[in-house]
């Protein structure tokens, strides 16, 4: 599901991603994108945790909200800082070789991000989302010029993102940069639901 995560509070990572992912309701197995143990009320910082994001929310009882796993992940480090404990699993969590095969699959299956699938040509101007003065330009189908260098989306991202202190495995270029005021991300989900 683009561009949507859960964010819910368990007592065991595994054995929820399994009960998640063993619905007759869901085409492929959950992947857990990040989890923090934490000592203090587990109950109430879910509740302000679904406080933050409320506007994000996809439907008022359920923990499903609009966003990148980057900015869940981003809220959830703070109590990591406050003195939780990364407990992210290392692997994915499946029953069967077939359920790892799909959500392999899957992954690949969708069509890597070109300009051209948004009818953005070479030298169309793109912001940073979490700063507009940052800017790169459209260089070809799938690469930008960005201070001067030739390089992907991804990369330019994952560039301006370290200098703010972050520190994430993988960043999706799309979902940080900003055409005619939304995410590129956002464009492409809007065009693919056509």
């Amino acid at each position: 599901m683009p561009d949507m995560v859960k964010i819910g509070i368990t007592d065991n990572v595994e054995r929820r991603v399994k009960e998640l992912s063993g619905s007759t309701g869901v085409p492929l197995p959950f992947e857990c994108y990040y989890a923090v143990k934490v000592s203090e009320d587990a109950k109430k910082l879910e509740k302000k945790i679904h406080e933050g994001f409320d506007k994000q929310r996809v439907r008022r009882e359920r923990e499903f909200f609009y966003t990148s796993p980057e900015n869940a992940k981003s809220i959830l480090e703070l109590l990591e800082i406050m003195g939780g404990e990364n407990v992210t699993p290392k692997d994915d969590i499946v029953e069967s070789q077939e359920e790892k095969q799909a959500l392999d699959e899957a992954r690949k299956l969708r069509t890597r991000f070109n300009f051209s699938m948004l009818d953005i040509k070479p030298g169309e101007i793109l912001k940073f989302k979490k700063d507009n003065s940052i800017v790169c330009e459209v260089h070809d189908e799938t690469q930008v010029k960005f201070r001067d260098k030739v390089t992907s989306l991804s990369n330019s991202a994952d560039i301006i993102l370290k200098e703010m202190g972050y520190e994430w495995l993988s960043v999706q270029g799309p979902r940080w940069w900003v055409y005619e005021g939304k995410t590129l991300s956002e464009l492409r989900n809007e065009r693919e639901s056509i």
